[in-house]
């Protein structure tokens, strides 16, 4: 039973898991970066949007700007939840013979490995939609990262422009976001948007939007109540959300917002520090790169016990912040 134990067969094990869907990282945020020290640096780049001249035969090479840099630090995060099994628990289980009792013990940690996974998932999501809205901040409202977004970044729509009003015009607007971000970082892959709620049932009610998609997904808003695609964008509406340190739930992208991001392999990514823990072989200072989730257990005296923890320091960067805009539309 000992060996359940072991730091590598619970960080294996933690890192195995998928318990929670983070659509939000899994969309924008897909590319993983793992790093050496316990650090966070980062390099934001913007290229030469320029064509290249015609160059004659034997005429030098033509000398082209290098790559914008701005590199960007912060403070690391570090998410560690620790549950605890006693060892009353641990005894009771023996009831049933050493097979049983392997069996049961495996279930119970994997049980509580699920749940501390889910956690800091949760918190990994949370993170990831405060940084399309410019800022990531941790639970307790603290300024991680400022990308500085423009104030062309944050439209709010008001009056007729806003989705609830008869005379808006949805697809101008998302044409117009496109439009900005494929100008400010080049090419794009594809657009992906996130909607919420209130912004979601505004397109389906909106005259404009609604005669655009009678035909391409009439079927789609009758049965599922939904938009998918819409002005050249794949559109998802979430309703995820997390509890706030006052116990009321808030969602991850709010009612009202409609967040567009244009996608491209160099556009934005997660990265990872190592373990702040000497029982992590790819802790900080080893030399070695950085897992996304470690556990460990330990045991303590009294009450006797078995303590198992996760942890895991995550950042949801954007190396390229103009590939976002975040509106609010209703």
């Amino acid at each position: 039973m000992d060996a359940l134990f072991k730091p590598t067969v619970l960080t294996e094990a933690i890192n195995r898991l998928h318990p929670v869907k983070t659509t939000i990282c899994d969309r924008i945020f897909a590319a993983k970066k793992f790093l050496v020290s316990g650090a966070f640096m980062w390099e934001i780049r913007s290229g030469s949007r320029k064509t290249l001249k015609n160059l004659r035969p034997g005429e030098a090479a033509q000398i082209t700007a290098n790559v914008g840099r701005s590199v960007v630090t912060c403070q690391g995060t570090r998410f560690s939840p620790k549950r605890q099994i006693l060892a009353s628990d641990m005894a009771d289980m023996r009831k049933f013979g050493e097979a049983q009792a392997t069996e049961l013990l495996a279930d119970r940690i994997n049980t509580e490995l699920t749940d501390m996974r889910y956690e800091i998932d949760r918190t990994r999501e949370f993170m990831a939609a405060r940084a399309l809205a410019g800022q990531v901040i941790d639970q307790d409202g603290t300024v991680l990262v400022d990308y500085g977004f423009a104030q062309a970044q944050k439209p709010v729509l008001a009056g007729k422009a806003k989705w609830t009003d008869s005379e808006s015009d949805p697809i101008k607007n998302i044409r117009a976001w496109r439009k900005w971000i494929a100008q400010n970082i080049g090419e794009v892959d594809t657009f992906h948007a996130f909607c919420g709620s209130d912004a979601m049932d505004a397109l389906l009610k909106n005259t404009t939007a609604v005669a655009l998609l009678k035909n391409q997904a009439g079927r789609e808003i009758a049965e599922e109540g939904r938009v998918t695609r819409l002005g050249g964008v794949n559109i998802e509406e979430i309703l995820g959300g997390y509890v706030d340190t006052n116990d009321v739930f808030q969602d991850f992208i709010p009612a009202t917002a409609f967040v567009l991001v244009g996608l491209s392999p160099s556009a934005a990514g997660e990265i990872f520090a190592p373990a702040i823990d000497l029982a992590d072989p790819s802790g900080v200072g080893s030399g070695k790169v950085a897992q996304m989730f470690f556990s460990k257990s330990w045991e303590d005296d009294d009450p006797s016990a078995r303590w198992i923890k996760a942890e895991a320091r995550p950042l949801p960067v954007l190396y390229k912040p103009e590939c976002v805009v975040y509106a609010t539309v209703v």
